[in-house]
C-alpha cells in the first residue's frame, strides 16, 4: 500500500513556499493575464483548490470547495479575464490553503481500500494507476507545477522578482 505521509511532508514544504506568491494578491489580480493566453492568479488558486479537494475526495474526505467551483477551475477549463466570474481573492487563497492543509493532515489516514482503488481521473490513469498514486501526485508534483506558474505570473505581473526564491 502507498503511504502518503512522505508526500504530505513534501506538500507542506511546497505550500509554505507558495505563501510568498499569494501574500500580496488582491481582487484586482483575479483575472489579470500578464501574458497573452496565460493563466490568471484567480484561476491558478481556484484550480489548486479544486484539484487538492479532488485529492481529499480520493482519500475519502468530504469536499471543502463549493461544487460550482469545479465548472470554473477543473482540468480543461480556461482562465477568465472577467474578475466578476471569480470569488474574492481572499476566499480563493484561504480555501486553497485550507484544502491542502486538510489533505496533508488527513490524507495519510486514508484506507487501503481508498488508496488502492483505480485512479478515478482516467486521463492520468496511465501514469498513476491507483487513487493513492494520484493523490501523492496532487500533493507534490501537481501542486509544485502550479505554484511555479504562480511564481512566474507574479513576476510577469510586475509584483516582484523571484531572485530571492529558492
Amino acid at each position: 500500500m502507498i503511504r502518503l505521509d512522505p508526500f504530505a511532508a513534501q506538500g507542506r514544504f511546497i505550500l509554505s513556499g507558495a505563501k510568498r506568491w499569494m501574500a500580496d494578491l488582491d481582487d484586482s489580480h483575479r483575472a489579470l493575464q500578464p501574458v497573452p493566453s496565460g493563466k490568471t492568479a484567480g484561476w491558478l488558486l481556484g484550480h489548486m483548490a479544486v484539484t487538492g479537494d479532488f485529492g481529499r475526495r480520493i482519500c475519502g474526505l468530504k469536499p471543502m470547495c463549493p461544487k460550482e467551483w469545479r465548472a470554473m477551475f477543473n482540468p480543461g477549463t480556461f482562465p477568465s479575464t472577467d474578475a466578476s466570474t471569480y470569488p474574492a481573492m481572499a476566499e480563493l487563497r484561504d480555501t486553497m490553503v485550507a484544502v491542502y492543509r486538510d489533505l496533508f493532515a488527513n490524507g495519510p489516514a486514508a484506507s487501503e481500500e481508498a488508496l488502492t482503488a483505480p485512479n478515478p481521473y482516467t486521463p492520468a490513469s496511465g501514469a498513476f494507476a491507483t487513487a493513492g498514486d494520484f493523490a501523492a501526485y496532487l500533493m507534490t508534483g501537481h501542486l509544485g507545477h502550479h505554484v511555479g506558474q504562480l511564481s512566474a505570473w507574479h513576476v510577469a505581473a510586475g509584483l516582484g522578482s523571484t531572485a530571492n526564491a529558492d
